[in-house]
């Protein structure tokens, strides 16, 4: 287990919208990212805080600047706007299906779950 753990690294990402009073402007997203082994963490109010603080932390298991790993994740935060998106390393990013949290067809409120 600990060559498993010696070449992976696990992030814990919070987000959240603050609001603020009714008179202000629009509520903020906000959001905290943590690495798990190493406890340290980072609040951000703009994605790309995210790849900066998870950058040193793959480098350190091997994913550097070669593999264009960074481009592929700063790509598909810039282009996903709102929609779910799945990350492939091999092929980019794609919508994922409904079941795996893609974009669900909507249904009246009144009708049961299948």
């Amino acid at each position: 287990m600990a060559l498993l753990e010696d070449r992976s690294a696990a992030f814990i990402v919070r987000v959240w919208n603050e609001r603020r009073d009714a008179d202000a402007v629009a509520a903020e997203w906000r959001g905290s990212v943590e690495h798990v082994q190493s406890g340290q963490r980072t609040f951000f109010r703009h994605l790309e805080t995210v790849v900066d603080f998870m950058k040193p932390h793959l480098e350190g298991i091997g994913i550097d600047a070669q593999q264009r790993f960074w481009e592929r994740i700063s790509n598909v935060i810039q282009d996903a706007g709102d929609a779910p998106v799945a990350l492939s390393l091999e092929g980019g990013a794609r919508t994922p299906p409904a079941s795996q949290g893609g974009e669900r067809p909507r249904r009246h409120p009144a009708t049961p779950p299948k």
